[in-house]
């Protein structure tokens, strides 16, 4: 099966930096695609919001990057969170498992402008030290 995910959208807030019990970093964020259709004849865009995760020491380098209205293209996952609340209602929240991130220049930045990504920031190869990341990098196939 395949679970993939690419999309450029902006940060709706600065990341926030985590440390797990066992020193692991987490960064979560949310960013806003918006999707265009016609209506009456007219474009509307329609916003969508996805929450966001990025594991270990990608995420240490990454999360002094990803501030509120920058333009970012991320590839990743899907990932399934059910849960239930205290008063038995149960929910479903998705978000992005994030394995890179691409950084677009910032308005007034001078990195030409072009629209290109700034960078193609690559997380460690062979999971770089970060065992208890969701998943693993080294497929034995």
């Amino acid at each position: 099966m395949i679970n993939s995910y690419t999309g450029v959208g902006r940060l709706t807030a600065d990341a926030e930096l985590k440390f797990l019990g066992s020193g692991t970093a987490v960064a979560k964020f949310s960013i806003c695609i918006n999707d265009s259709y016609k209506k009456d004849g007219d474009w509307v865009d329609r916003p969508y919001f996805f929450n966001c995760v990025v594991w270990g020491k990608y995420a240490e380098a990454m999360t002094p990057h990803l501030t509120k209205g920058r333009l970012i293209g991320i590839e990743g996952k899907l990932t399934h969170n059910p849960w239930t609340d205290g008063n038995g209602s149960k929910h479903n929240d998705c978000s992005i498992v994030v394995a890179s991130i691409h950084l677009f220049p910032k308005p007034g930045s001078g990195k030409g402008g072009n629209g290109q990504p700034e960078n193609h920031a690559e997380p460690p190869k062979n999971g770089g030290g970060d065992s208890d990341r969701p998943y693993e990098d080294d497929i034995p196939f």
